[in-house]
């Protein structure tokens, strides 16, 4: 059943409009949380701002204090380092209404209750593949939250892939794995695509089976029932082809690679919430 009736559904503002805000909100369309109607977005790039109403029938308004001054829920999606100059244009007796929720990186619980006195804040870690559905994010909730803001946060997230809410001193490490991970899976798939090119596959035709083969791999995976070393296991059979290349695999270094990687992209998150 729709919940999308105007007795009950929030207002959502955008304040920004780009992959992930989009993303975000055509998860609230398809899922019917909300109707274009009761979706306002602010976006500095007027071309932006247009393809959007265009492309999903909501409405673009000039300021985000007017933005913010209709909405339950606003959503900050704009860069990190634009956000502190954006929430600057906000007046302080437009802040009691809605619930923030924050998905710029690196910007912490403290600095955003600092921006925002007086607020109902969630921060939150998404990423990308929010784009398809398939997003994983991460949220926790600011001192000033209502027990309600878990769990429309929690939905507002969930619209476009899965959500858990983490203690705020995970979110580096949540930013390394889900939000930087997409990126550092894709540079495995092309290894892999490569690998089989230098096998005689021609690049398209590599590409092809190695993407399919990663998505396959991860749908069985999703289940949660499924432990990835068992699920190894099962593909190996003793003195076969999976057998002799995890001779090779596993005496490497790609583990500590991984987790080398992953810790690189902690302490840059780190760093770039100081």
């Amino acid at each position: 059943m729709s919940q999308t009736t105007d007795a009950i559904a929030p207002v959502y503002g955008f304040l920004g409009a780009g992959q992930m805000g989009e993303a975000i909100l055509k998860g609230l369309l398809k899922r019917q949380l909300a109707s274009p109607d009761r979706i306002l977005i602010c976006e500095a790039n007027p071309d932006r701002a247009g393809l959007m109403c265009q492309r999903h029938g909501v409405t673009a308004l000039p300021s985000a204090d007017q933005l913010v001054r209709q909405c339950d829920v606003v959503v900050l999606a704009v860069k990190p380092q634009e956000l502190g100059k954006l929430l600057a244009t906000l007046a302080p007796d437009s802040l009691t209404r809605p619930l923030f929720i924050s998905i710029a990186a690196g910007k912490t619980l403290v600095w955003l209750e600092a921006q925002l006195p007086g607020a109902r804040i969630a921060r939150c870690m998404p990423n990308l593949a929010m784009r398809v559905g398939a997003g994983m994010s991460a949220f926790c909730l600011g001192r000033h939250c209502h027990p309600a803001d878990r769990q429309l946060t929690a939905d507002l997230l969930a619209s476009a892939g899965l959500a858990k809410e983490v203690a705020e001193s995970l979110f580096d490490a949540v930013t390394a794995l889900s939000g930087s991970g997409p990126a550092f899976l894709a540079v495995i798939l092309q290894a892999f695509a490569d690998g089989a090119v230098a096998l005689g596959m021609t690049p398209e035709t590599a590409l092809a089976f190695a993407r399919q083969t990663l998505v396959g791999s991860a749908a069985v995976l999703a289940d949660d029932a499924v432990v990835p070393a068992d699920f190894a296991r099962a593909v190996t059979s003793a003195g076969g082809t999976t057998a002799a290349g995890l001779a090779v695999l596993e005496p490497s270094d790609m583990a500590s690679i991984i987790a080398d990687t992953l810790a690189a992209a902690a302490r840059r998150s780190h760093e770039l919430g100081q």
